[in-house]
């Protein structure tokens, strides 16, 4: 394959991956710590926590009282 046929698949890869990516969130909370997200996260009013997965791969869970904000990135 030459270089003018590389670069095209390169970038249409790249394309297609930054499309297909969920967003990330990132949680701050009122004693500073800060946590990204690997997809939004989810509020269960039953337990008053958010649960959600960490870029680490790790499920977390956050009382929503401790949340400062959350912002998508």
């Amino acid at each position: 394959m030459s270089t003018t046929h590389i670069r095209p698949c390169l970038a249409l890869f790249t394309a297609v991956m930054i499309s297909c990516s969920s967003p990330h969130y990132k949680i701050t909370l009122r004693d500073g710590r800060e946590f990204m997200s690997a997809s939004k996260p989810e509020f269960s009013a039953k337990t008053g926590y958010y649960r959600f997965r960490a870029l680490s791969g790790k499920d977390a869970l956050i009382r929503a009282d401790e949340i400062l904000m959350m912002n998508e990135q």
